[in-house]
């Protein structure tokens, strides 16, 4: 258990870590990093969650992994959006097995685990590239940060991703199952933000479609 002591003593036992991190912590030699990770996967303390990203096994661990924290570790610079982000929030009621992620270039990719519990999905999402990551928040869990769409730009993705047309906001109610309530958390700021990510019609349509139905159903809406 060589490698859980290294682990341990450097205080990221219950941290996912990548093969660099395993190479310092090991003296910085490759010889000695391949042995250990190869003694410690044999013997079952260390798990692959993907090439050159590991986890010390569940029955090792006294700290729960976050599904979100491993989304983010598998591919660095991503954030979670979609419903996994809208049920993360709270505004859609369904547990979405899934983890729905955004990457700022390159293809589709999906990954499974040997945790088994969750699936990974990446796309990626043409937006002006200075505006990624407006509308994304970090997010922390036992002392790892993943990042977070908020609910606006979940929805702006889910929005651009399945090709939705705007009607009228029926649909995020019914279809969505939103709570009204929720939508009317929404700022002006907040519209502002994820419009300004967006060149494509149909979602500033359709963004510009529930600021105008909530704006002409209450005076409460906040500025």
């Amino acid at each position: 258990m060589l490698i859980i002591e290294i682990l341990q003593n450097a205080g990221v036992q219950q941290r996912i870590f990548h093969a660099r991190d395993l190479v310092r912590l090991s003296g910085g030699s490759p010889t000695r990093y391949y042995r250990l990770v190869h003694q410690a996967w044999a013997k079952g303390y260390l798990m692959r969650l993907q090439h050159g990203t590991y986890m010390v096994a569940p029955k090792y661990r006294t700290v729960k992994v976050s599904k979100f924290v491993i989304a983010g570790q598998i591919v660095p610079n991503s954030y979670i959006s979609f419903e996994s982000a809208l049920s993360y929030h709270g505004w859609i009621p369904e547990r979405v097995v899934q983890v729905l992620s955004v990457i700022s270039k390159g293809r589709p990719r999906h990954f499974e685990t040997p945790l088994g519990d969750f699936e990974f999905e990446y796309v990626h999402l043409p937006v002006k590239v200075a505006e990624f990551l407006s509308g994304v928040t970090r997010e922390e869990y036992q002392g790892q940060t993943f990042l977070m769409a908020t609910p606006l730009r979940a929805l702006a993705d889910y929005v651009y991703d399945r090709k939705i047309e705007w009607t009228s906001i029926d649909w995020l109610l019914d279809s969505l199952r939103i709570e009204e309530e929720n939508l009317r958390t929404l700022t002006l700021a907040d519209f502002q933000q994820v419009k300004s990510v967006f060149r494509a019609r149909r979602v500033l349509a359709f963004l510009n479609g529930i600021q105008r139905e909530l704006f002409a159903t209450t005076r409460s809406f906040k500025r």
